[in-house]
């Protein structure tokens, strides 16, 4: 390494897992998006995280979750199609798509199975942005909503760190949505 360069280091989400390699730890997880609390020294991170023990009623909430997150992915694909003069619409709903894939595969990884596909499909809407945003407001909230009540029923502590961290991002996304009703 150069003299007075900083150090690049390999940081790790303790949400999604992935890898994200800089000077400094990311804010955010750039996949999952995930606040920087659960980023750590990739040498930090425990490689048996996802080996736990989930409950009935946690497996049930896990499976409703993947579900959400299939039926949002779908619409964000489907509205990252969508032609818009800025392109900054479907560019942010494309990003969208890949947190909400990301989100997917962590249930999918406590569930211990893999995501069945359905996740890259397109969902029906409107060419109606406004329509589609507020569509995508109220799914988020809804997740968000359903997430907090899930995490804090969760027994297992590893279920309940996911449920909640993850309706932190989804509240983000809301916020977004709502950003962009003003733009519409």
């Amino acid at each position: 390494m150069a003299e007075g360069m900083p150090e690049v280091r390999v940081w790790r989400c303790l949400i999604c897992g992935d890898s994200y390699i800089g000077v400094a730890r990311p804010n955010r997880c750039p996949f999952c998006g995930s606040n920087e609390s659960v980023i750590v020294a990739a040498d930090c991170y425990p490689p048996d995280i996802n080996d736990v023990e989930i409950t009935d009623a946690e497996r049930a909430d896990l499976e409703h979750a993947c579900e959400l997150e299939i039926t949002n992915a779908q619409l964000y694909n489907a509205m990252g199609r969508i032609g818009d003069r800025r392109e900054m619409l479907p560019s942010a709903y494309r990003a969208f798509a890949k947190v909400e894939k990301e989100h997917l595969e962590v249930f999918c990884k406590l569930l211990k199975r893999e995501p069945d596909g359905r996740q890259n499909e397109l969902r029906d809407i409107t060419d109606d942005w406004k329509a589609n945003i507020t569509l995508s407001n109220r799914e988020e909230e809804g997740a968000r909503d359903f997430y907090r009540e899930a995490g804090n029923r969760a027994t297992t502590a590893r279920v309940r760190q996911c449920f909640l961290a993850i309706a932190d991002v989804e509240e983000d996304h809301a916020e977004i949505d709502a950003q962009f009703l003003r733009l519409v």
